[in-house]
């Protein structure tokens, strides 16, 4: 690895167990941290929840999980949302508030920090898979699910599942006050 700072071979050194890479000239240490991501929960009038398949050429394939994605450079995690929605279930979605906030650790050394969206759909359009996602569909939140792909997205159905149950809602953090939506 070479210094993003200087350009010169960076050295590895224990930072506390932790394996980091630090410029010998200018002391810049490269820190890995996790990917920010964006999943949404997407339920609709019939109190179903949208699911993609993922690609062949993708992580995990043929299994299932919420639509989600990479928050961009420069893209607030509302407008990430609003944009893997569409790119990988073909919908146009406004999310309503932030319902948990989970981290992932990949088979391929990937570990990620996901905010998850809670969004209505009340439209009856069809889901369109598009990206990474080789089919997209609605599958009723209170039967069995397909296999899903990520741990996380079991989590969050199966809590937003209990707490409707119990609850007849699920807290969530609204998204008033984010200053970068773009």
């Amino acid at each position: 690895m070479f210094c993003t700072k200087c350009g010169i071979q960076c050295e590895e050194f224990n930072d506390n167990g932790i394996l980091r890479h630090r410029c010998p000239s200018c002391n810049y240490v490269s820190y890995r941290n996790p990917y920010p991501c964006v999943s949404l929960l997407v339920v609709n009038q019939r109190n179903e929840i949208a699911l993609g398949k993922r690609h062949p050429s993708s992580i995990y394939p043929g299994k299932w999980c919420l639509p989600c994605g990479y928050i961009e450079y420069g893209e607030s995690y509302v407008a990430a949302g609003i944009r893997e929605a569409k790119e990988e279930i073909g919908i146009d979605i406004e999310p309503i508030g932030i319902i948990n906030v989970v981290s992932n650790e990949l088979e391929n050394n990937i570990s990620s920090l996901v905010v998850v969206l809670l969004a209505y759909y009340k439209e009856e359009n069809p889901l369109v898979p598009g990206d990474d996602i080789s089919e997209a569909a609605w599958f009723p939140i209170d039967k069995e699910l397909p296999p899903l792909a990520f741990k996380a997205d079991d989590y969050i159905i199966n809590k937003y599942h209990n707490s409707m149950k119990e609850y007849g809602e699920i807290k969530s953090i609204t998204l008033e006050g984010n200053s970068f939506v773009s």
